[in-house]
């Protein structure tokens, strides 16, 4: 007699085990990858690194926007009537001004009145003079309450020194090494 074996093992018996394959390496087997790699690897990093840069470089830009933001929502909310408070505003906005002209140009910071005001238009992009034309009574605004800015011109004032902060040229040779140090 023979020996009955389950139905397992006789469906079982015949099956070869399958071996299993080498797994793939990520790696590129060949040298035209690699330096493909390394290339966009390159190209990342120095994108990356000017980006960083502008960034960090702009950050004066950044910060006197939020300062003009602020000085503006101070403005909107004050009365025509209150010429100190005018005054003020219009002196905390050439302060912001000048620090980001003498962060440009560390040159221009003895600069006030007119001297301040045409290199504002040298620092532009455009050959206008805006603050030069425009702004000509400004200087003498901040000093004389009777002839201080009223409302209407502190917002157009405020606009003007938006677009030149957004928009100056740094001419400056060593603005970008101080621009970096600060």
């Amino acid at each position: 007699m023979t020996v009955h074996t389950p139905p397992q093992s006789y469906m079982l018996r015949d099956i070869v085990e399958v071996a299993v394959a080498p797994s793939v390496s990520w790696m590129p087997e060949t040298i035209g990858w690699k330096v493909v790699g390394v290339t966009v690897m390159l190209c990342v990093s120095v994108w990356a690194y000017k980006s960083l840069y502008l960034w960090w470089s702009n950050r004066y830009r950044r910060e006197a926007l939020q300062s003009f933001d602020l000085l503006l929502k101070a403005c909107e909310s004050t009365d025509n009537k209150q010429v100190s408070s005018r005054q003020t505003i219009s002196q905390d906005v050439h302060h912001v001004l000048k620090t980001v002209l003498s962060t440009v140009n560390p040159a221009t910071r003895p600069y006030y009145g007119l001297p301040f005001l045409q290199s504002l238009d040298a620092q532009n992009e455009s050959t206008r003079t805006v603050f030069a034309d425009k702004w000509s009574h400004w200087p003498e605004s901040m000093l004389v309450q009777q002839n201080a800015l009223s409302k209407v011109e502190l917002i157009a004032l405020i606009a003007d020194c938006k677009v030149w902060v957004k928009q100056h040229v740094v001419q400056a040779s060593g603005a970008e090494r101080e621009m970096s140090d600060a």
